[in-house]
């Protein structure tokens, strides 16, 4: 009979104890939480944990090694990773997951916390939830079945991934990171175990295809490829932003057109309230709010501005003289909009 160490009756106890654990512990949450204090529920996976840790102490104190009991354990660890993530599957399907709120939708893409943007990109394509839920429900069905496992596994690992990388960069929250990484370790175990099976078919199995009869240097070069010639393009082509220091957002402190100066309170449409200066040298004013707006490209050279405006069509060119941008963010512009002589006094906003 085959020794089964103790690092791996502990290991595969604990991860058991911590999947189920997690999964209890979101169940509980949804479902349980009007009947039960919170407080209770948040214990039972450190139960579920304590108890695995323990019974890979005693299985080891017993020094038996039957398969059976570690084939329970897998078992058990298998199945709460995909019943996980086949919940998570079934409630995209069924608008549960991917949702956020019409009143949400209308708001500046700016007011968006981290993750109202993460639902708000995933909201929007209800097919695109339907392939990662499928992917999701397939995974968890074939890593149930001994042949199928490792293509459940294989399946599975690019979803998971990708969702824990998302919860820690949108800032989805510590639990969510917490939950995601608890169950990515449940499916890199069945990778891991695997790891002779799968050194042998990566690496060192033999492929099918042809070989290209070249000389060594020349297949290292066009391998390298890969790397030189896209990053030659990439400097030929030179950064979209050309002036780091006058790209921002700016607010409009005081105008004055003709000599008067205008009030920024007022509600007429030929106010200007704020500047952007963007990447590729892309320009807009806004006169009071988001629906009036002007895009257009500037240019810049020897403190001169000047902007050309692509929509609306047939506004004036705006040129000005303007002044450095200075360490408060203050930049001044005095110039001519058509026939309006236009001195502009901008402070710069950090979002």
């Amino acid at each position: 009979m085959q020794q089964i160490s103790f690092f791996k009756k502990l290991i595969t106890c604990a991860l058991a104890g911590l999947v189920i654990g997690a999964s209890t512990l979101r169940i509980s949450f949804t479902f349980l939480r009007a009947w039960i204090p919170v407080r209770m529920i948040g214990i039972v996976p450190f139960l579920l944990l304590a108890a695995a840790i323990i019974y890979a102490v005693i299985w080891q104190i017993r020094k038996t090694n039957q398969p059976a009991t570690l084939a329970f354990w897998q078992g058990l660890l298998r199945y709460g990773v995909a019943f996980d993530l086949a919940t998570f599957g079934w409630e995209k399907l069924f608008h549960l997951q991917f949702v956020m709120p019409l009143s949400k939708l209308d708001l500046p893409y700016s007011s968006f916390s981290s993750q109202e943007l993460f639902w708000a990109f995933f909201s929007y394509s209800y097919p695109f939830g339907c392939i990662i839920a499928g992917c999701q429900l397939t995974g968890a069905m074939l890593l149930l079945f001994r042949r199928t496992r490792l293509a459940g596994v294989f399946i599975l690992l690019p979803v998971l991934a990708n969702i824990l990388l998302m919860d820690i960069f949108y800032q989805i929250g510590a639990s969510v990171v917490v939950h995601a990484s608890i169950m990515i370790s449940g499916t890199l175990y069945f990778l891991f175990i695997e790891f002779n099976r799968l050194k042998e078919f990566f690496f060192a199995a033999k492929d099918q295809l042809p070989t290209l009869h070249f000389s060594k240097y020349l297949k290292i070069a066009v391998r390298l490829s890969i790397i030189y010639i896209p990053l030659l393009l990439i400097a030929m082509r030179g950064t979209p932003d050309k002036d780091p220091l006058l790209r921002g957002k700016y607010e409009v402190e005081q105008i004055k057109v003709d000599q008067r100066v205008l009030s920024r309170t007022s509600c007429a449409d030929s106010i200007l309230t704020l500047v952007y200066f963007d990447s590729k040298n892309g320009c807009v004013f806004e006169y009071n709010n988001l629906q009036r707006r002007w895009y257009g490209v500037y240019k810049k050279a020897n403190g001169h501005l000047e902007v050309k405006w692509r929509a609306p069509a047939g506004k004036p060119v705006f040129t000005a003289a303007m002044s450095p941008v200075n360490a408060a963010g203050n930049l001044m512009l005095t110039g001519m909009m058509g026939n309006d002589s236009m001195t502009i006094t901008l402070q710069k906003i950090n979002n």
